[in-house]
Formats: structure tokens, sequence, C-alpha cells
């Protein structure tokens, strides 16, 4: 069989206040169009499809168009909720997603309650895919009771649990079908892209390599944005956010993985590049250096500019860049020489405001005039 594997749209997300709707729909109907170009039997969307648990109607808008163009192309579209997604929300909205050939789990749940999924290929070829949405610390006691029958000790650690309820959904893998495993989670030695929410990014709520088992041909995963393999007993996978998040992910490649697979075969995987959104840079040098540095294109910017304070040095970088600056930084030169400080006798207030100016990196004469005239003020009285 051959699917697409994605993950962590994001649909919602705004980088520092401006929206990306646009960027979205191009970069999912991008992926539709992969999945149809390779006549994909299944979509694999590994969780985190809104970028907040409360996304706008243009947000919703847009997940419920892309998942049902999938649908369109003849994949089983299969998907689960990530750690941004709002569980509840999307439970409610499974029956509806079931009409048109999408299933949806928003909770781990027992096999035979949907936690493995079943279908057979264009080609008739058995396939069994395990699935496990994110679940919190919290929840995780209740999911492994519906799992297991009863509680472990509490002292048991997350991964501990996480590991038995992938063991207990896998052992519905069968040698003559293709058997994959679909998780949203945080497997130790991953390499975050930049983007992630970082409370989920620690140790507890970590999961090993180790849990996936060589009984599954491919693993799934959503919840990092840089796509990568890990090493394991089988093709432990990242595929990545398609569109780039924050500035922390920009010097990655986007990415869908299409995946051919056999029974007891090993996945053959080829990545394919995704075009659609926006890359996100970061320069830093003098206003002139950035003139020179900068590239003439559509990528989003975050720019530091190394030279004194100055009033309207932001509004000029941001005139002189246009709408592709998202954040302006402005860092002072070095003021580590200026760290002693002479005697103030025999100074004039003026001179010393001057000196203050100069060891807080402020060469903007305008404010040296403001202040004299405000001094004046002072002493003379506003009438004089």
């Amino acid at each position: 069989m051959r699917f697409v594997h994605t993950s962590d749209w994001h649909v919602g997300k705004l980088l520092r206040g401006r929206s990306r709707a646009d960027e979205h729909r191009a970069v999912l109907a991008e992926i539709a169009a992969v999945a149809d170009e390779v006549q994909a039997d299944a979509v694999l969307v590994a969780g985190d499809l809104y970028d907040s648990a409360a996304p706008p109607p243009e947000a919703d808008e847009i997940v419920i168009d892309t998942l049902l163009r999938l649908g369109r192309t003849g994949a089983a579209v299969v998907v689960i909720t990530g750690n941004h997604d709002n569980a509840r929300r999307l439970r409610a909205m499974r029956p509806l997603f079931e009409r048109s050939g999408v299933t949806l789990l928003a909770e781990p749940v027992p096999a035979a309650a949907g936690g493995v999924h079943t279908f057979t290929t264009r080609a008739g070829e058995p396939v069994h895919v395990a699935l496990v949405p994110f679940v919190s610390q919290r929840g995780i006691v209740r999911a492994e009771q519906l799992m297991a029958g009863a509680a472990f000790e509490h002292a048991q650690a997350y991964a501990a649990r996480l590991h038995a309820i992938i063991d207990q959904l896998c052992r519905e893998f069968r040698p003559d079908a293709v058997n994959l495993l679909m998780a949203h989670a945080f497997v130790t030695g991953g390499v975050a892209g930049g983007g992630e929410r970082a409370a989920h990014l620690v140790e507890e709520y970590g999961v090993a390599a180790a849990s996936f088992p060589a009984t599954a041909g491919y693993v799934a995963l959503g919840h990092l944005h840089r796509a990568q393999v890990l090493a394991g007993a089988t093709a432990i996978h990242y595929c990545g956010s398609p569109l780039g998040l924050d500035f922390g992910e920009t010097a990655e490649p986007k990415q869908v993985n299409v995946v051919d697979i056999a029974p007891g075969l090993p996945a053959r995987v080829t990545p394919r590049p995704l075009r659609a959104g926006r890359s996100l840079r970061s320069y830093a040098g003098t206003v002139d250096e950035l003139r020179v540095a900068v590239a003439d294109d559509d990528a989003w910017l975050r720019l530091i500019v190394r030279e004194p304070h100055r009033s309207g040095l932001g509004d000029q970088v941001r005139e002189l860049f246009g709408e592709r600056v998202v954040e302006v930084r402005i860092e002072a030169p070095d003021r580590a020489a200026a760290a002693t400080v002479p005697s103030r006798r025999g100074r004039t207030p003026q001179e010393l405001f001057a000196e203050y100016l100069t060891v807080q990196g402020v060469a903007d004469p305008a404010v040296r005039a403001l202040f004299g005239e405000l001094h004046d003020t002072i002493v003379e009285g506003p009438d004089a």
C-alpha cells in the first residue's frame, strides 16, 4: 500500500499577530494534491490540526475543507488529535467526518472501540492502524484504565503507561496485514523544531522509541515540527509541520512523507517537499548591512538592528523592508566600555544626560534637544 503521512498543521496560527490563513490554504491544498497524484490508499494526520483549543471560524473552514478534499481523493483519511486540539470538540464532530470517509479519534480507546482502525486498500490488502492521540498526564491514568481494565500504581511514569497503551493496541497486528502505528507524542531523543509547546517537550511527557514494536511497519508521529527519523526497531518518523511556525524553524525544509509498504517488508519513505508556505528568516546587522543581506523574496522577517537607539529607527527598518517584517529588535553596540562612571562634579545637566545616552547606546539629537527644552522649562519657568 501507499500512504501519505502529515501532521502539525496548526491552522489558526498567527505570526506576531499576522494571519497565515492563505498560506495554510495553499500548503494543505498542496498536500491534497500529493495524495491525489500518488493515488494514496490512506492519509494519516498525526494531530495538531489546530493551533488552539478554541480556533476561529476561518480555521474550522480550512481544516474541514482539507479533510473533505483528502477524502475525495479516494484515500482512507485517518486523524488523531494533538496537544493543541480540543479533543471533546473534535469528538463531537466525528460523526460528521465519518459520513465523508474520515476517521477521527480524539482520545485513546481500546482496539475494539476504535483504537485500531482497520480497512482494505484499493488492491485488497488489509491494513491495521493503531491510534494514539495525545494524552495528558492527568488523562493517562483514565486512558490506561480503559485499555487494561485496572489502574497501575500511581508511581508509574507517564512513559511506562503510554508504553502499555501502545503494547495493548499493537497486539491486534497480524503478519499478513500492513500494520501501522500513529501517535502524537514526544519521543525521547527527538529534536524540536522551535515552535512547539515547551511544557510538552519535557522528560515527564517523553516515551522511548523502544516502545514502538517491530511488528509496526511504520510509526507515523506528530508533535515535533522538524522532520526526522528516530532509531528503533522499525521505521519511526516525524514528518514535521507543513509550514514554518516560528523563527526557531528558519532552516528546516517542509515536507510530507509518501510511504510504500507491504506486509512483512520494510517501509520505503519518500519525502515530498512542500513549497506553498513562506519562509521565516532572521537577519542581524546595521541598517546598511541589512540592506545588502536581506533577500528580495516573500519570506517573513525578524530583523535585529545593531545600531545605537534613535527615534524612528524601528519604523525606518519596517518601511525599508515592507510588510514582510514581523519583528524588529534594536541591539545597541556593546556598552561594556562605558561601565566606569566618571565624577559628575563640575559638569552640566546636558553633559550628564549626553553621557547617559551614550552609555545606553542612544544616538538621537532629538532626544538631547528635548531634554534641553525640558531642563530650561524647569529652571527658567514655563513663561520665561
